[in-house]
């Protein structure tokens, strides 16, 4: 019971301090004085990539399409010559061809 008293007290004198509290008055220039002070005083940060500009980015995405592009024409381009020499291959490998019309080989 004495704890619960107490506690009460200690809640009742921090209401008194918080009454008694005035309110500051301040220039009315001081935030904008604060926020000046802390914009002179802010380092620059430094860019990681600084070397990576726009220009070198699209030379970049460039380079990296064209290359693509060429894999791709080439890929296809090979497959078209050697598919056909494979299905031959694959044919006479297996004995798929056959010259007689007969179902039964």
């Amino acid at each position: 019971m004495k704890n619960k008293e107490y506690i009460n007290k200690q809640v009742e004198a921090t209401f008194k301090v918080l009454d008694t509290i005035e309110e500051v008055k301040v220039n009315h220039f001081f935030k904008h004085k604060i926020l000046q002070q802390i914009e002179n005083n802010s380092e620059e940060k430094q860019q990681v990539l600084n070397w990576f500009t726009p220009k070198i980015q699209m030379n970049t995405l460039a380079l990296v399409l064209i290359l693509n592009a060429s894999a791709l024409l080439y890929a296809f381009s090979t497959q078209e010559n050697t598919s056909s020499i494979n299905l031959d291959s694959f044919a006479q490998e297996y004995s798929l061809q056959s010259e007689t019309f007969s179902l039964i080989n």
